[in-house]
């Protein structure tokens, strides 16, 4: 296990679209996601070696349990509250630490629709360096005021021709993040996974 690198799993928006995120997921243990980094949160390590990460941005949380039981994907969850999540147990933000520091929000109250600078401003305060959202359902990269933007798009409802999509994210202990891009792509009864630019 290499501790200095870590790949982490960001889905976004399934909003019960079970299939899709069910693919998704299962795509994910088949490529070995599981039991690749210990994963720190709130400065408290997570015991036990061989955690891998998935993140969760928001609307489709109960989505979850059920679509990694189906797939067999056995990796804890970080995930936030969108604004059509109704358990309110469930932060609307958080900040989780593996690696690097994140900034996990849907994106709905740091006006994402509008561009990246609110919520890099809330990345920033927060001590972040990336800041990852959903809730516009279309995928995106980038940089702004030096804090890396990543909206995995929505592996549930797409808003983009690619059709429902979700990310990758490379987290090393040093030098850039960086992030991959997948697609769903359905072959009759089959949905495979396709890497794909943005």
């Amino acid at each position: 296990m290499d501790k200095d690198k870590s790949s982490i799993l960001v889905v976004s928006d399934s909003h019960g679209n079970m299939p899709a995120l069910t693919a998704a997921l299962s795509w994910a243990r088949q490529q070995g996601m599981a039991g690749q980094v210990d994963v720190m949160q709130n400065d408290n390590l997570a015991q036990g070696a061989g955690f891998a990460a998935a993140l969760f941005l928001g609307d489709g949380g109960d989505d979850l349990a059920p679509a990694s039981a189906q797939a067999g994907f056995a990796v804890p969850w970080y995930k936030v509250r969108g604004n059509l999540d109704h358990d309110f147990s469930v932060e609307d933000f958080q900040v989780v630490e593996i690696n690097r520091k994140l900034f996990l929000a849907h994106g709905n109250r740091y006006a994402v629709d509008s561009g990246g600078h609110t919520i890099a401003a809330a990345a920033k305060a927060a001590g972040a360096e990336a800041a990852l959202f959903g809730h516009t359902h279309t995928p995106h990269c980038s940089m702004v005021n030096g804090i890396f933007l990543l909206n995995p798009g929505s592996i549930g409802r797409s808003r983009i021709d690619a059709g429902h999509t979700f990310a990758v994210l490379d987290c090393p202990a040093k030098g850039p993040l960086s992030a991959q891009f997948y697609c769903l792509v359905q072959k009759g009864r089959k949905i495979e996974v396709r890497e794909m630019e943005i």
